[in-house]
């Protein structure tokens, strides 16, 4: 696995979000993330932003609370790797 392959799975995550296919854009978010955590960590930039990426996914299901965890763990992880003056 190379974390290069998760910027693939997330792009193609969000060609299905932006066509309304939820299921599919939500499991190819979860396989960066699966690549992302066995390859640079959760604490790295990338994987923030898939969190992101699955946050969105989520409100625009109308899932805001999970769409908020995911918003608050990739915070988290920004803030725990780039800092609060970033």
């Amino acid at each position: 696995q190379h974390p290069d392959t998760a910027t693939s799975c997330n792009n193609i995550g969000s060609i299905y979000h932006s066509k309304g296919e939820h299921k599919n854009a939500l499991m190819m978010h979860e396989r960066a993330m699966q690549i992302q955590l066995a390859t640079v960590g959760e604490r790295h930039p990338d994987s923030a932003g898939t969190l992101n990426l699955m946050g969105s996914l989520y409100a625009s299901k109308g899932e805001y609370t999970k769409a908020l965890q995911m918003y608050e763990r990739a915070l988290g992880n920004q803030l725990a790797t780039l800092g609060e003056q970033h």
